[in-house]
C-alpha cells in the first residue's frame, strides 16, 4: 500500500537517481522516479548524471536540474523517460545552452526559469520552447550575479536568488529591473 501522494523527493549528492519515499510504514526505501534505480550515471533522457535540484509543479510534474549534463529535464507522473526543457546536454553560453545549472523554478506563465550558475545569469525558457532561452536583464555593472545556488519565485513573479560568491540573497523584479 502506498501513500496517495509523495511528500518529499531526495537528490543525494553522488547518487544519480531521485526517489520519492512512500509511507514509512509501507516502503521506507522509496521508489525511483527519475534516473536509474541502479545509480548508474548517463546522458540519455532515462538517466541523470548529477541531479542537484528539483521543482514540482501543480500537476506533480517533476523538473530536475541535471547539473553535469547541463540541462533541465521534465518528468511527467508515472513516466521514466524525461523531456528536455532547457539546455542541450553540452556546456555553453549561447541562448540555448546552460553551464552547470543549479536550480529551476516555473513562473506563473509556465516559463522555465534557470539559475545558470557558471554563466552567471538567470535564463528564461518559454513553455514548450527549448531552442532558445532569454537572459533576464539583471546583470549590470552595479549588480553582478555570482555563483547562484538557489532560486525561488513568489506569487508576484519576483525572483529570489542566493549568491554564494556575493554572500547575499537578492530579490529581482523581472519587469522593473532591480
Amino acid at each position: 500500500m502506498k501513500c496517495s501522494r509523495p511528500f518529499v523527493v531526495i537528490a543525494p549528492t553522488g547518487i544519480y537517481a531521485l526517489q520519492t519515499p512512500t509511507c514509512a510504514t509501507c516502503n521506507p526505501s522509496g521508489i525511483t522516479v527519475a534516473g536509474k534505480a541502479s545509480g548508474v550515471a548517463g546522458s540519455d533522457l532515462r538517466s541523470l548524471r548529477y541531479p542537484v535540484s528539483i521543482f514540482i509543479d501543480n500537476n506533480d510534474t517533476l523538473y530536475v536540474v541535471d547539473q553535469d549534463n547541463h540541462r533541465i529535464v521534465k518528468y511527467f507522473v508515472n513516466t521514466s523517460t524525461g523531456v528536455l526543457v532547457a539546455g542541450t546536454g553540452t556546456p555553453g553560453s549561447t541562448a540555448s545552452e546552460l553551464s552547470s545549472p543549479k536550480d529551476v523554478a516555473i513562473d506563473q506563465y509556465g516559463a522555465v526559469i534557470v539559475a545558470d550558475s557558471n554563466n552567471y545569469r538567470i535564463q528564461s525558457f518559454l513553455s514548450g520552447i527549448i531552442t532558445s532561452g532569454s537572459t533576464l536583464p539583471f546583470n549590470s555593472l552595479s549588480n553582478v550575479l555570482g555563483q547562484m545556488r538557489d532560486l525561488r519565485i513568489n506569487v508576484n513573479n519576483e525572483i529570489y536568488v542566493t549568491d554564494s560568491n556575493q554572500r547575499q540573497v537578492t530579490k529581482y523584479f523581472p519587469f522593473n529591473g532591480i
